[in-house]
């Protein structure tokens, strides 16, 4: 199987993908999911495709009721007889119908070694890696995997991870002669592919040269969503610009949109946006999103030029409060009937009620988080919400409550488990747990010193702590 960029598939392939990274990124991986399945199986000669549906999968699993995640494995066994046939006489089919299974849980040993031999059989060493690294996620003591996981690596033009694998193996069984032989074999093809792509005589490094300082695949990175700058972002300008003028696209102007956001043209991305909706005829909620962004970032602009130069308006702060009224409606428009339209869509009906919280209207919040709190994919974010509502309405026991499950559920502390636990210690300090309202502020502590008001928080309850929990005498 030959791989492919997405210069040299479908349209709607790469529309796919931009929608389902939207999702991804709001946290949204069930819908991520649901879009990147059905691109992926169209579309296996994309690498791209299987290293964001596999980050999503994983990062689902990570947080699945463990009950369902069992229930997927055992389920799983009632499938395996199928695939396995399958994959005999159409190991692309098969691959196909493994990613199909995969989506509900991506914890199943046995369906990722079909997908991964399946793989090795259409010659797609992007789908094995991308298989045996969900296998080495959950299980990450299983050395035949990890061989297995290496070999496809050294497939993939993946010689220095395929080395690392080789040290940790070599690291655990320093006496074991042939695994020292694999890994002086990983070192010498590690440094054949290093030597294959910088050395000038070569006929293979001249185009990995060429490609890495080509304005083309500048123009190919910026199109997958890894480059974000502005230099970049007017190359692209440049190019669409001269392509739209023989070549009007959908897709083109979407991503000349996103690239006048990157160079702050607020104005031009909301003018590319709104030509793809009308070419569209029906606006999806992500690209409304993208109007919405690009509408409201003007008016933002515009306020920020108002408060630098006010000298140079007619009633500049008349004018700022016109433009942060319109924007409160705008948004509070869009979210509405996007909440409306899309009923289903459990993010959209989450990003609502963000927005009632943050304009103030708690008991329309604590509505709609009620809501979302019993559906999976939104129901830690909306814990925390809920925690926040009962902690204005002065019950800290039940924010207490919402709060203790959100953060069980985090599972690295990132600006979100931060926040939660900063509510969680100001509802612990109402209900007087001292000593659980310190343990959530050094938790924040140690990875932002300077987050909020921890440290005056802690400056007055760390002398109570030691009250509260008095060391046991020896």
């Amino acid at each position: 199987m030959e791989r492919k960029t997405f210069s040299k598939v479908p349209i709607y392939i790469r529309d796919s993908y931009n929608r389902a990274v939207s999702y991804g990124k709001a946290g949204n991986y069930n819908e991520a999911i649901k879009i990147l399945v059905p691109a992926a199986c169209n579309a296996p000669e994309v690498p791209v495709l299987f290293e964001r549906l596999r980050e999503y999968e994983i990062a689902k699993c990570k947080t699945m009721n463990p009950a369902l995640k069992a229930l997927y494995q055992v389920l799983q066994v009632f499938a395996l007889i199928p695939l396995s046939i399958k994959a005999h006489s159409d190991p692309v089919g098969a691959m196909a119908s493994c990613e199909r299974q995969l989506a509900g849980c991506v914890d199943q040993v046995g369906v990722l070694k079909i997908l991964a031999s399946c793989s090795e059989v259409a010659e797609a060493p992007w789908i094995t890696v991308s298989a045996l690294e969900a296998l080495r996620e959950f299980h990450p003591k299983d050395e035949v995997t990890l061989r297995r996981l290496a070999a496809a690596m050294q497939l993939n033009n993946q010689a220095n991870e395929a080395l690392s694998i080789h040290r940790k193996l070599a690291s655990g069984s320093p006496a074991d002669l042939a695994t020292q032989n694999e890994l002086r074999s990983a070192m010498a093809l590690a440094s054949i592919q290093r030597g294959n792509y910088d050395e000038s005589d070569s006929d293979a490094a001249p185009a990995k040269r060429n490609l890495a300082n080509n304005d083309e695949a500048v123009l190919q990175q910026l199109l997958e969503g890894t480059i974000h700058n502005a230099e970049q972002a007017q190359l692209l300008i440049d190019r669409f610009t001269r392509d739209l003028e023989t070549n009007d696209s959908i897709d083109m102007r979407r991503k000349l949109a996103d690239a006048y956001m990157v160079m702050r043209n607020f104005t031009e991305a909301y003018n590319q946006y709104k030509l793809v909706g009308e070419k569209l005829g029906v606006i999806d909620p992500v690209l409304d999103k993208q109007i919405e962004q690009a509408y409201v970032a003007q008016l933002e602009d515009g306020i920020a030029q108002l408060r630098a130069n006010p000298e140079q308006f007619d009633q500049p702060e008349t004018q700022i409060a016109q433009f942060t009224e319109e924007i409160a409606a705008y948004r509070l428009r869009h979210a509405t009937k996007r909440a409306k339209d899309f009923p289903n869509d459990a993010q959209l009906q989450f990003d609502l009620g963000a927005l009632y919280f943050e304009r103030g209207e708690y008991d329309k919040a604590e509505e709609i988080m009620k809501h979302c709190a019993e559906i999976p994919q939104t129901r830690r974010n909306a814990l925390v919400y809920l925690g926040r509502c009962a902690i204005l309405r002065n019950a800290p026991e039940e924010a207490v409550q919402s709060l203790e499950e959100a953060v069980a559920n985090m599972y690295r502390i990132d600006k979100y488990k931060r926040e939660a636990l900063y509510y969680l210690g100001n509802a612990c300090e109402m209900i007087g747990k001292t000593d659980r309202a310190v343990e959530c502020y050094k938790l924040i502590q140690g990875s932002m010193a300077n987050y909020r008001d921890i440290a005056e928080r802690l400056a007055k309850l760390a002398p109570q702590a030691p009250a509260d929990a008095a060391p046991q005498k020896k």
